[in-house]
């Protein structure tokens, strides 16, 4: 999974360099491709353990991306609502789990679902600031 992130880094980073205005930086590029294999591993129904470890690499990446001095305000606002939406998907899940009536584990997968269609959204959005 790890060699097709990169090909993926590469590639993002490559096409949206070429454009002008601002330039996504590896920084950025690095957190795309994270919350891309997040998206792609819920998609593949991936463990929940795996997820949290997707989800700190992400977290891990948004600090950096944080503590950065040149900031694009669209690539950090969509990037923020896309984790934000991964980490209320997280708290579904957990709640969806421990949950014995079958329509609350229905009112958790639809969270989850409209959660992870979001992110999706922002996504792209975070993709579209360097066009």
């Amino acid at each position: 999974m790890h060699g097709a992130a990169i090909v993926v880094l590469l590639m993002v980073f490559s096409f949206l360099n070429s454009g002008c205005g601002f330039r996504i930086t590896s920084e950025e590029a690095k957190m795309l491709v994270v919350l891309d294999e997040i998206q792609r591993g819920m998609e593949s129904n991936i463990s929940f353990e795996q997820f949290e470890q997707l989800l700190e690499t992400a977290r891990a990446e948004l600090k950096i991306l944080e503590q950065s001095s040149a900031q694009n305000p669209c690539f950090m606002g969509a990037v923020k609502k896309a984790y934000a939406s991964y980490e209320i998907a997280k708290k579904a899940w957990i709640r969806k789990e421990a949950a014995r009536d079958k329509r609350r584990k229905a009112d958790m997968e639809m969270t989850m679902s409209f959660s992870l269609s979001f992110s999706v959204l922002n996504i792209k959005k975070a993709n579209n600031c360097y066009k």
